[in-house]
């Protein structure tokens, strides 16, 4: 579970970070809305916690507008860290998921967040399915028809980052962001060996889903055609 942490403040925003990390969750620090809009784009966050403090009224605009536009399964829950309390209101009022004061204590920023991400989306799909492929965002079990899969849970991001985005090519560091976070360090080889130990898993299940590699970009899910029908190419399926 992955958090994003908007705040022109670099040092109160890793302290927040920090202090979600302890917790057990993930945070990625930006300190820029470029930056953070970038990020948002290519990869998947659960909760955006925007510092709107300070910023000359800048991060407010795009925190309204923000609002108005989440309208796609798996958006992402969104708290705004305010002092004034007009500003605080008007966030609730657009759609905000909460709203907090910057002095507020690690504790409860922490309750805040769990609270929030134990709500129902009610938006977002309880399972994503491609084909005969099914993964359950809540146990997080993937299937091939009634065939559960044994897979790591890096294994199980990998998947849901390709599932969300079905019908399209992932970029690299877009999964890579989705399963390690970007900050992390991890092997340059590491998500390739991670991708093959899924393949094999889905051949073996024979599934009709495979992960295809596109050079230079990245990688999507794609639909096998049975050699016994006389195809042999794969076909991208679109959702």
């Amino acid at each position: 579970m992955r958090l994003m942490i908007m705040s022109p403040d670099s040092g109160y925003a890793d302290s927040l970070a920090k202090n979600l990390q302890n917790a057990g969750f993930g945070a990625d620090v930006f300190t820029t809305l470029d930056d953070a809009n970038e990020a948002l784009t290519a990869s998947n966050y659960s909760l955006v916690l925007l510092d709107s403090t300070s910023g000359d009224g800048v991060y407010s605009v795009w925190w309204q507008a923000r609002c108005r536009c989440r309208r796609h399964d798996g958006d992402e829950f969104l708290v705004l860290i305010a002092n004034c309390q007009d500003e605080r209101i008007a966030a609730l009022e657009a759609g905000a998921d909460d709203s907090v004061t910057r002095d507020v204590s690690s504790r409860e920023l922490v309750a805040r967040v769990r609270t929030i991400m134990r709500r129902p989306r009610i938006r977002s799909a309880e399972q994503h399915q491609f084909s005969d492929l099914t993964l359950c965002t809540a146990t997080r079990e993937v299937r091939v028809g009634n065939l559960e899969l044994t897979l790591q849970r890096r294994e199980t991001l990998i998947l849901e980052s390709l599932m969300r985005r079905r019908g399209h090519v992932v970029p690299r560091a877009g999964l890579e962001h989705d399963v390690y976070g970007a900050q992390a360090e991890y092997c340059p080889n590491s998500l390739e060996v991670r991708v093959s130990r899924i393949r094999r898993q889905l051949a073996k299940a024979r599934s009709l889903v495979t992960i295809e590699s596109v050079r230079g970009v990245g990688y999507r899910l794609a639909a096998r055609l049975d050699k016994d029908m006389g195809l042999t190419q794969s076909q991208e399926l679109t959702a």
